[in-house]
C-alpha cells in the first residue's frame, strides 16, 4: 500500500492515467490480484473519537497529515510482491506520480506493506 500526496491543483487526466495504469497491474503483474489508486476516505470524526484522538480542529483529516490518495495492491505471495517492485508496470507510473505529486517521493509517498497470515 502506499498513501500518496497529490498537488490539490493536479491535472485529473494524469491522475486517470495513473489510475488506469495502476488497475492494468491485474493483467500483466503474475499474481497482481487486486490494484487500485483512489482518492483517500476520510470521514468526519465522531464524539467518541474526539475523545479517543482528541479534539482535533482538522478531524481525521488532520491526522491523514496531508496525504489524499492510497494506491492499494494485493499479491497472492511474497514471490509476487518482490516481482511487482521492480517490474516495468510499476515503474512507468513514474511520469504520472512525479506529476501529480506534491514533491519527490520521499515526502509524497508513504509505502507499507500488510502481510495476513
Amino acid at each position: 500500500m502506499g498513501l500518496w500526496k497529490v498537488k490539490q491543483d493536479a491535472d485529473p487526466a494524469l491522475i486517470k492515467r495513473a489510475q488506469d495504469k495502476v488497475a492494468q497491474f491485474t493483467e500483466v503483474l503474475p499474481g497482481c490480484i487486486e490494484a487500485v489508486v483512489a482518492p483517500l476516505y476520510v470521514p468526519e470524526m465522531g464524539k467518541a473519537d474526539q475523545e479517543t484522538f482528541g479534539n482535533l480542529a482538522g478531524g481525521f483529516k488532520e491526522m491523514a497529515r496531508g496525504y489524499n490518495y492510497i494506491l492499494y495492491t494485493v499479491f497472492e505471495s511474497e514471490v509476487a510482491r518482490k516481482v511487482y517492485e521492480e517490474h516495468p508496470a510499476h515503474m512507468d507510473l513514474s511520469d504520472e506520480c512525479l506529476a501529480i505529486w506534491i514533491g519527490d517521493a520521499s515526502e509524497s509517498a508513504l509505502v507499507f506493506d500488510l502481510r495476513l497470515a
